[in-house]
């Protein structure tokens, strides 16, 4: 009888084991990835980064969030173009000649990216963002 006994402990054992490993696996993984994304410069989902300064010279300055970048200027340009390279390593280009222009006399312009942006060049600013910084 006590070795039937023992087994039944053994099987119990083993079991709560397995059980407690399989909650523990989501849990791991959870905490891995935290770490991760916390330490990416290159388009972390709440990387929010302001550019422009006035001792580059730059006519205001424009903040990238993520997909998307906000140009607050000082004085209206005579063109508006903002130029994008993005995490997945396309580009894209937007402003007069691309059609995506705000109202001509605006001072401030949202461009909608749709994808993360790791570099930005705003015409009218010395100033460029590059992986989470201004340069």
């Amino acid at each position: 009888m006590s070795e039937q006994n023992t087994e039944a402990r053994s099987t119990l054992s083993r079991r709560t084991v397995i059980k407690g490993a399989a909650w523990s696996i989501p849990v791991i993984a959870a905490v891995t990835a935290v770490p991760l994304a916390a330490a990416s410069t290159n388009g972390a989902a709440d990387d929010v980064v302001t550019c422009g300064s006035a001792a580059a010279v730059d006519n205001g300055s424009y903040t990238v969030d993520g997909e998307r970048v906000i140009v607050s200027y000082d004085s209206a340009p005579d063109i508006y173009e903002l130029n994008a390279h993005f995490v997945d390593g396309t580009s894209a280009s937007y402003g007069t000649n691309y059609a995506t222009a705000p109202a001509q006399g605006s001072r401030r312009w949202s461009v909608e990216t749709g994808k993360r942006v790791s570099w930005v060049q705003v015409h009218s600013f010395n100033t460029h963002y590059q992986n989470g910084v201004c340069q």
